[in-house]
């Protein structure tokens, strides 16, 4: 889709300005067979391109485990709609909850250790503050009473590690959205390494953007801030709108061409219809003039290489008129000097000397 704005108006003025048929005009004179009028209203400038719907980053999730072990149950399938905190995955626990017991039950063991050390230690106070007993003994008893707690704390650490292990069998949505993924089925071992392993994967549909591609001769009139409009195969009729919201510097070739992509956010309210990867036609609304006269591009001829526009005067006959024109619109013609609100223009006429119609370009 090389330079389509650049070749769509030369293809209405200059390939359909040269498509002929009928007759000779045998009486020399100008003739008109189809008139449109001059009007008053909006003319627009536009880029058109192809983009593609892309989720936004962060819109898609993968969700997965943090421990090793047998994956018991995945109790969602592909499609099926999730809250943030709905459970996605569960993975077996029974050897973390029997080491988790374990660590319990040495937990239980240090602290009567540790009950003990503090009792053995105040006893020792009083034997060496009666000088029943060597300083020694005593400093031998704050140290036992000191390792003792430390083991306290340790075994307390490790059932704390184990309890956060254990709440990592349970996988649970970190957002709402669609599953679009399912990458494990039950039965299967999940290995946690360096990185998570992932089980499920939740789309937010309301999440989306646009990549539109901009050919490298359109780009410089492409800005940040400008209106889209675009539509989708799947809703004919249907027009979305958005607004550029960045144009990223690095190009992208396809078939020997460059782009540039520009990047568009989908409204929520438009998100519901539109699917990731889905293609768009779109246009990029460059500069819009409102209340201005133009005339439709079928209006506009090419006479021995120039511009021309034909109007019809009170008689009938058809006269070539000097007309001044500004912004070119896809499908009409901004018109600054030369004609009227009302006057009548030709859209297609009979040149003279020409063996076909020459319809409007």
């Amino acid at each position: 889709m090389k330079k389509w704005m650049a070749i769509g108006l030369a293809l209405l003025l200059v390939v359909a300005g040269v498509w002929f048929w009928g007759f000779r005009d045998k009486g020399g004179e100008i003739r008109i067979l189809a008139t449109a009028k001059v009007e008053r209203g909006e003319v627009r400038k536009v880029l058109e391109a192809t983009g593609i719907v892309k989720p936004q980053v962060g819109a898609q999730i993968q969700i997965g485990s943090r421990v090793t072990g047998i994956l018991a149950k995945v109790p969602v399938r592909v499609g099926d709609v999730v809250r943030k905190g709905d459970l996605v995955a569960v993975i077996d626990a029974r050897e973390l909850k029997a080491k988790l017991a374990q660590a319990e039950a040495q937990r239980r063991l240090s602290q009567a250790r540790y009950d003990y050390a503090k009792k053995d230690l105040e006893r020792k106070k009083v034997l060496v503050g009666k000088k029943l007993e060597a300083q020694s003994v005593l400093d031998e008893a704050v140290q036992a009473a000191g390792v003792a707690r430390y083991e306290v704390e340790a075994n307390q650490a490790a059932i704390d590690t184990l309890k956060v292990q254990l709440s990592y069998t349970e996988v649970y949505s970190t957002i709402d959205g669609v599953v679009s993924q399912v990458t494990s089925q039950e039965g299967e071992t999940v290995v946690a390494g360096m990185q998570v392993a992932n089980l499920v994967t939740v789309l937010d549909p309301t999440l989306l953007e646009m990549w539109i591609y901009v050919d490298e001769s359109d780009v410089g009139r492409a800005a940040p801030g400008l209106p889209v409009e675009f539509t989708v195969d799947a809703h004919p009729g249907t027009v979305f709108h958005g607004s550029i919201d960045r144009i990223y510097p690095e190009p992208e070739i396809k078939d020997n061409i460059v782009y540039y992509r520009a990047l568009v956010q989908v409204e929520r309210a438009d998100a519901g219809r539109l699917r990731p990867e889905m293609t768009t036609q779109c246009k990029i609304i460059v500069e819009v003039k409102k209340g201005v006269l133009f005339v439709p591009n079928a209006a506009i001829k090419w006479v021995d290489g120039r511009q021309a526009v034909f109007v019809k005067d009170a008689d009938g006959k058809a006269r070539e008129a000097k007309v001044e024109l500004g912004l070119a619109g896809p499908d009409r013609t901004e018109v600054l000097a030369g004609l009227d609100e009302g006057q009548e223009v030709a859209v297609q006429v009979v040149l003279p000397g020409q063996k076909k119609q020459q319809k409007g370009g």
